[in-house]
C-alpha cells in the first residue's frame, strides 16, 4: 500500500485527548481498562510508521495495529 488508508492502533495507558494533533490528527478513545484507541485516515504508511514512532517515544506499547479502508 503507497496511497491514504484508515488505521486503527490500540495501545496500552492513557493517551490524553489534546494529543490528537501530535498523531496526525487521530481520533483518540480511553476505555476503563487503561487502553487507548487510535482511530484515522493516514496519507501513506509511512505517516503510519510516524505515528507507531511517536507512540514508542512516549512509552505506549502497541497492543494492535489494523488497516480498516484502503483509498
Amino acid at each position: 500500500m503507497q496511497g491514504p488508508a484508515v488505521y486503527r492502533i490500540n495501545v496500552q495507558g492513557t493517551v490524553p485527548l489534546y494529543w490528537s494533533s501530535r498523531f496526525m490528527g487521530m481520533n483518540i478513545t480511553v476505555s476503563s481498562e487503561d487502553q487507548s484507541t487510535l482511530v484515522g485516515r493516514l496519507p501513506d504508511q509511512a505517516a503510519l510508521s510516524g505515528v507507531l514512532s511517536a507512540l514508542y517515544e512516549r512509552q505506549y506499547p502497541v497492543l494492535s495495529v489494523e488497516c480498516l479502508e484502503v483509498g
